[in-house]
């Protein structure tokens, strides 16, 4: 089977990741520092918290900024977490619609109320949310969920927290893990020194080890959550970062192929370009008909995403209309990662023009 998402790891990473395995410390301790360091200067942000996952991140945004109650607005365009961490700190969530070609949420159907003390944009597939947009609207704390972003240019430069993610499926895998990134110093001073990622433990053990005499005593003065990354997770990560130009620019390559190969088939409209190319996600008629036969033909598709407002539990976040987000319902993700050989998208793309065809031509009876 052609997968829809393939994470794949060099050899100079593997025998870093057995420097570490060999060193003794698995937690916590000097890889996460520098991965930090070294993701900060990427994006351009002035600090960097490396957590466990992108949820644990969103999770910490609203902590840090001591936001909770009144509601959350986010898009329905999304996985679970950029809303779930709503229900987590008793916010109200609720759903604005979304531009229905880059799939972001669209800043002109927002509605802002008293009640509202946080938005969640998401850059969606890795086309960057428009914060410019939504902070002519609302005032107050924006995140950008940039996990689809990792690097997309400009992603973590505008809103006042950024959300990135490394779980296994995304544009720089390290199995899972998260980062924080901001330009607010408070903010970063509240993660880094109230032991918000550690249940409230002011200093890690390496930090403690690191001191002129290791003390195993230590303090805890905030309620904090276990969200740290640990060292294993960060050395791959420092591999990946070496890497992520290469693999965008593959990912790149199979996005413009795609979208050739497809420009002229009335029933698919190609995407909007994404630097990123987390999902190489188009508009096509008989949706999953096409993923049934392509699945026949040992290729996998899938659906990003199932709105979260048609989702049981989430009807409740649904307070207005949300037209755009019927788009899903023609939304079909192919195969899209740096893995995928140009033998395979060639089959691929064979096979979606066999599928039409057939439709535009039926055999005759």
């Amino acid at each position: 089977m052609i997968q829809v998402c393939k994470p794949t790891i060099n050899q100079e990473t593997k025998e870093e990741l057995l420097k570490t395995l060999d060193s003794g410390w698995f937690g916590n301790g000097p890889k996460v520092k520098e991965f930090e360091t070294e993701f900060a200067k990427y994006v351009g942000a002035k600090y960097a918290v490396a957590v466990s996952s992108c949820t644990a991140a969103l999770d910490l945004a609203l902590m840090v900024a001591n936001v909770k109650d009144g509601e959350l607005i986010t898009t329905p365009m999304t996985f679970v977490s950029t809303a779930i961490v709503g229900e987590w700190n008793n916010m109200d969530v609720t759903f604005c619609d979304i531009d229905p070609d880059t799939l972001c949420l669209d800043p002109e159907k927002l509605v802002i109320t008293p009640q509202t003390k946080a938005i969640i944009a998401v850059d969606s597939h890795g086309r960057l949310a428009d914060i410019d947009a939504i902070r002519k609207k609302f005032d107050g704390l924006i995140i950008e969920d940039a996990a689809h972003a990792c690097y997309t240019p400009g992603a973590g430069s505008k809103a006042d927290i950024t959300c990135w993610s490394f779980q296994a499926v995304k544009t720089m895998p390290i199995g899972d893990g998260g980062m924080i990134t901001t330009n607010n110093e408070q903010y970063y001073n509240r993660l880094k020194n109230e032991g918000l990622t550690w249940l409230g433990v002011v200093k890690s053990t390496w930090e403690r080890v690191g001191e002129k005499k290791y003390t195993w005593d230590y303090d805890i003065q905030n309620l904090g959550k276990k969200y740290y990354m640990i060292d294993i997770l960060a050395t791959i990560g420092l591999g990946q970062l070496k890497r992520l130009g290469e693999m965008t620019q593959r990912r790149q390559f199979i996005q413009a192929k795609y979208n050739e190969a497809f420009k002229d088939i009335k029933q698919i409209k190609v995407p909007v370009f994404s630097h990123t190319v987390q999902y190489y996600t188009m508009q096509c008629e008989n949706r999953d008909d096409l993923g049934q036969f392509l699945s026949e033909n040992g290729i996998a598709t899938s659906v990003h995403f199932k709105p979260l407002s048609e989702m049981t539990y989430w009807k409740k976040a649904v307070k207005r209309p949300l037209p755009n987000t019927k788009v899903w319902e023609k939304l079909l993700s192919l195969p899209c990662h740096n893995a995928l050989t140009d033998a395979e998208q060639d089959l691929v793309i064979y096979k979606i023009k066999e599928f039409y065809d057939k439709r535009d031509n039926p055999p005759l009876a």
